[in-house]
């Protein structure tokens, strides 16, 4: 009986396709298509009959080319990826529309397994994280599948891959290594267990645990501070404090007062101090609700709920028959935000399903964590 084709539409149950380009994709690059042909254009209109200086064409054609190909390549540009199974080949190849300009073939006997991971691209204004998939084998070397900026989506992708070739997947998303089996991707953690895919043995309690834990058998409440004032999140508080009294005394309220703003009406000297003492206000709000505000789980046997916050309260949860994974691992480990700049990474309890991802516990003690992981498994898969 032949696999599902969950990323295809090829009528061939061996053979399976994926494309992407064109689409949405295609509009976000018509604008430089169109802006690189109306600069060449113009630059061949006579100045007498467009108005204005004259536009030389050594200036034209390089500026709008540049734009031109930047935007015909993105509305143009078609990338392939091909799995045939029966002929034992995977081909990933890159064209315009139609047509392959370049292509990369690989034997599938090379590779044993599917790669998953985060990984930190920088470039000269900007760093981000990408999720490659790729395959890979003992003694050969990796194929790139795709690069995704978005987890869910390579997520998706790679578990929809292994169900194609059979591979099982290296995660190592989160830190660490977890292999997930390709016949238990759509199994939530209760048929797993079920299944007896999966153990969980509950250690020993900590002898000195910092959160509340209320357990009986068939249900966890646990009750945890933040992450705390560490240094960093202080001086970035003390930061914003000194910026806010030294534009309250040298601007504010001067301004106000009419003293050093002669001509500015009191209306608009308000709202221009409101603007630039509320947004720093709001980011200190902000820090202090992560690092103070208490976090709350609560597991049963139908949900897994995570509270967190002080002033700001945010709640996620995740019915259990979606329930897939439960992990420690260092989720935003690799974001470039500066909220995790500032709290850094720690090992936190992980849950995660096809679409969501949550997680509990910043700032608990490794062996602490261990323990709630092993409460709260219990309490999902009893």
């Amino acid at each position: 009986m032949p696999l599902p084709d969950p990323i295809s539409n090829s009528p061939d149950p061996d053979r399976y396709t994926q494309a992407k380009g064109g689409g949405k994709t295609a509009l976000l690059g018509l604008p430089f298509l169109l802006v690189g042909i109306g600069v060449i254009v113009i630059a061949f209109i006579p100045p007498e009959t467009r108005g204005g200086d004259p536009f030389p064409l050594y200036v034209a054609i390089p500026f709008g080319g540049i734009f031109a190909c930047v935007g015909g390549a993105i509305v143009f540009g078609r990338q392939r990826l091909a799995i045939d199974r029966k002929g034992g080949t995977v081909e990933k190849s890159w064209g315009l529309l139609s047509k392959t300009l370049y292509s990369k073939r690989r034997e599938l006997s090379e590779f044993d397994r599917i790669s998953l991971r985060a990984e930190i691209r920088r470039s000269d204004k900007s760093t981000y994280t990408v999720y490659p998939i790729r395959l890979q084998g003992q003694e050969s070397d990796n194929f790139t599948m795709s690069e995704s900026r978005k987890e869910n989506d390579a997520r998706k992708e790679a578990e929809d891959l292994a169900k194609v070739l059979g591979f099982p997947i290296h995660d190592e998303i989160g830190g660490g290594l977890r292999v997930r089996d390709p016949d238990t991707l759509d199994q939530s953690l209760k048929e797993k267990f079920a299944a007896g895919k999966e153990s969980n043995e509950i250690p020993e309690a900590p002898l000195k645990m910092v959160s509340r834990v209320d357990f009986d058998g068939s249900s966890l409440s646990v009750v945890a501070p933040g992450p705390g004032l560490q240094a960093p999140i202080l001086l970035a508080i003390a930061a914003l404090a000194i910026f806010e009294l030294i534009f309250l005394s040298v601007f504010a309220i001067p301004m106000i007062s009419g003293s050093g703003g002669e001509g500015i009406p009191v209306f608009v000297a308000l709202a221009f101090s409101a603007l630039f003492l509320g947004i720093p206000t709001v980011f200190i709000l902000f820090i202090l609700n992560k690092a103070v505000g208490e976090q709350r789980l609560v597991a049963n046997r139908q949900s897994l709920e995570v509270v967190k916050g002080w002033i700001f309260k945010r709640r996620d949860t995740l019915t259990c028959d979606r329930l897939e994974e439960c992990y420690l691992g260092t989720p935003g480990n690799l974001r470039t935000g500066k909220a995790n700049a500032l709290f850094g990474p720690s090992r936190e309890i992980v849950a995660v399903s096809d679409d969501k991802r949550i997680n509990f516990g910043k700032g608990l003690d490794e062996a602490e964590l261990e323990y709630l992981l092993a409460l709260a498994k219990g309490v999902i898969v009893s």
